[in-house]
């Protein structure tokens, strides 16, 4: 079962960024009229509320904008499947780098549902076979549901709990 994600998600993402982009021109004008009431000397304390909030709202959006920027890149290479023996995923991480793993199911120890189908936790025990690259320094590798349907990451969480309880059977 090999599962490739659609890149709606990161359209999604960068149409936010772009709706950022237009607030930005929009507080400034906020803080211009702000420094025209303090200007006025008649409605200096209203004029500093403005200029206030206009700042801390730029300060906020800018925080966002950056963070959501981070998020943006391409899912060309980026896959989820299940093999015969082990599990191998790339998904974007952020900044441009990308987490990849090899998990063969015998070093799976645990393997944790995430909230609403958004995804899912892989724990795997100590040193072995396994490779885990990227952003986990720990044995635990989180598989996001970004670009995925809900049913279709269910179904690969599934697959990958039959796969794991057949292991530790035999």
């Amino acid at each position: 079962m090999r599962l490739e994600p659609s890149e709606e998600m990161m359209y999604r993402r960068m149409d936010w960024k772009e709706r950022l982009l237009l607030l930005f021109p929009l507080l400034g004008i906020l803080a211009s009229v702000g420094l025209l009431l303090i200007g006025s000397g008649r409605w200096r304390i209203w004029g500093m509320v403005v200029v206030g909030i206009a700042a801390g709202a730029l300060a906020v959006i800018w925080v966002v904008y950056r963070e959501i920027q981070r998020w943006i890149m391409p899912l060309v290479n980026c896959f989820l499947e299940v093999q015969r023996d082990c599990f191998v995923a790339v998904q974007p991480l952020r900044d441009g780098e990308y987490e990849s793993c090899r998990i063969y199911f015998e070093e799976i120890e645990g393997l944790i549902e995430g909230k609403r189908g958004k995804g899912f936790y892989v724990r795997v025990s100590g040193e072995g076979r396994s490779i885990i690259r990227g952003n986990a320094r720990s044995r635990v590798i989180y598989i996001s549901s970004l670009g995925y349907s809900e049913d279709k990451i269910k179904a690969l969480y599934y697959r990958i709990l039959k796969k794991t309880s057949k292991e530790n059977d035999s």
